[in-house]
């Protein structure tokens, strides 16, 4: 497995996937692993199907996007499905996600000018980072992290690299695939797949 098609794995369990339209903690209406639908014309770009596995007419998909955003916010994603919601099909989200992930991917490369060489396990770690904060939430507000990266000090990024939001969980998550890379390094061993935090 590639640490991409990795990296999209472990993205779809800590942000959780929701195939139907529901309204995220803004009020914006969203599908998927987070992708933010900003217009009625944006989602009827994707490919939704109605609950028989047929394709979803354009009129059912902008009803729906009406009906979910004049819904309350914030509530749990479950609320804003209804018998006939249109849902996305998983390899369409996980074609969405793969998207996001490749920019993400490129900017951290026009960041690092070493990133190709930079072992999988932190690739992974950086994904999971500028997923959950943007380019310039980590780019500007993680100096040291940054700092430590730009050196290839993986023991470094993985004491920096904390965030406030997501669960404990995850931060150990990604603070794992830096030790690994860490370990990885000295013993000059390459291993290309995640590392599940254990303890």
């Amino acid at each position: 497995m590639s640490y991409m098609d990795d990296s999209l794995a472990h993205l779809e369990i800590f942000e959780g996937t929701v195939p139907w339209m529901y309204l995220d903690t803004r009020g914006f209406v969203t599908v998927g692993v987070g992708e933010l639908l900003a217009n009625a014309d944006k989602a009827e770009t994707l490919s939704f199907v109605d609950p028989d596995g047929e394709v979803s007419t354009q009129d059912a998909i902008l009803d729906e996007f009406n009906r979910v955003s004049a819904l309350v916010p914030a509530k749990v994603a479950a609320f804003y499905r209804s018998s006939t919601s249109p849902l996305l099909p998983h390899a369409a989200i996980d074609t969405l996600l793969m998207n996001h992930l490749n920019l993400f991917d490129g900017q951290l490369a026009a960041r690092f000018p070493n990133y190709a060489s930079f072992p999988d396990l932190a690739k992974l770690g950086l994904l999971d980072m500028i997923y959950n904060l943007g380019q310039l939430g980590l780019f500007q507000h993680f100096p040291h992290f940054m700092a430590a990266v730009d050196k290839q000090d993986w023991l470094g990024a993985a004491a920096n690299c904390h965030r406030v939001g997501p669960s404990q969980a995850r931060n150990d998550w990604t603070r794992q695939q830096f030790l690994a890379a860490a370990a990885a390094s000295d013993s000059g061993a390459a291993p290309a797949s995640s590392v599940t935090t254990t303890g």
